[in-house]
């Protein structure tokens, strides 16, 4: 019954999606758990800053990723009406966005993926746009200062103007100044942090952190940790993200050129995030968010569209059942 209800878009569609958000979230917020990544500090100076600036205060560390979620997912399921990916006065990109993003205790905290999760959705609105727009410079500008502003929380996300170009090849942009200006909002925030790296005598350190980022990745250096209910989770994102894939594949050839340029940029995020994460090294763990942004998009457009909902609200019920039950672990 998720799936028809969340099909409007009235104050107690927005009432019931907070209180799902806080079921799914309720023993991260009374047991919460803080695992930082020990990396290199030069690689993510906006997470260390954050984290220390906290101060070891864990619930609030839990109060801030869990309002970035519900942020993504609110302006997420705009974007995806905005421009009609899925119909108007809906509620199900963001029911799908919230549940995908929370469905593992490992990604119920600050991590540093999650506010470039949140950047991400915001570069995919103003790509959503860039097709529209004439001369869309402020916008392919912001993509680019997004992109440098995550990776200094996030360092392995500066790979995503991969997927902006390709999605300029996608919408036929070709002339230099829209492909250069994302570069100059990446070294924006970066012209600011080696500017205070040299007033501070740790421009060398800096450098050679970045370098030996470069110089020592390694393809596929993580290990899995799955419970048996882990696996069947991962199993029925997967099962449903193929059959809404292949919903989409059905459909596309009826959309209007606009909306199909749309969902080639979705899914070139998704195939960039899949790419860079056999390099994710010890972020990995977290990387995944990226790659559940694109997903969602599928899958909401699929939950948007299909008549028939008894199998799927089934298959849906089940996965948010087994996802709160696998988030209720934090309590053990």
């Amino acid at each position: 019954m998720l799936i028809q209800f969340f099909r409007k878009s009235y104050l107690l569609q927005y009432l019931l999606l907070l209180l799902l958000t806080i079921i799914l979230w309720i023993e991260a917020i009374i047991h919460p758990q803080v695992n930082p990544v020990d990396a290199e500090s030069f690689l993510t100076p906006g997470y260390s800053l954050l984290f220390s600036l906290l101060n070891d205060n864990y619930v609030l560390n839990v109060i801030i990723a869990l309002a970035l979620v519900i942020s993504g997912a609110l302006v997420f399921n705009y974007s995806l009406s905005k421009f009609d990916l899925v119909p108007k006065n809906t509620l199900v990109p963001a029911m799908v966005y919230i549940v995908l993003m929370s469905h593992s205790p490992s990604l119920l905290n600050l991590h540093s993926a999650a506010l470039p999760a949140l950047f991400t959705v915001l570069i995919l609105y103003y790509l959503f746009q860039v097709y529209t727009e004439e001369e869309a410079y402020s916008q392919t500008y912001n993509i680019g200062l997004l992109i440098g502003i995550s990776s200094l929380f996030y360092f392995p996300s500066i790979f995503f103007i991969l997927f902006v170009w390709l999605t300029f090849i996608v919408y036929r942009l070709y002339f230099w100044r829209e492909w250069m200006i994302p570069l100059t909002g990446i070294i924006t925030p970066y012209i600011f942090l080696f500017t205070y790296y040299f007033l501070m005598g740790n421009l060398e350190p800096a450098y050679l952190a970045y370098a030996d980022f470069f110089l020592k990745i390694t393809l596929f250096n993580f290990s899995f940790e799955f419970s048996v209910i882990d696996y069947i989770i991962t199993t029925l994102i997967i099962i449903l993200f193929f059959w809404s894939g292949f919903r989409l594949l059905s459909d596309i050839q009826e959309k209007i050129i606009s909306l199909r340029k749309r969902y080639w940029a979705v899914f070139w995020l998704f195939a960039v995030a899949l790419l860079t994460y056999i390099f994710s090294d010890i972020f990995f763990n977290w990387h995944q968010v990226f790659f559940l942004i694109p997903i969602s998009v599928f899958i909401a457009y699929a939950f948007s569209q299909v008549k028939q909902l008894r199998w799927i609200e089934i298959i849906w019920g089940i996965l948010f059942l087994l996802i709160v039950i696998n988030n209720l672990q934090l309590a053990f």
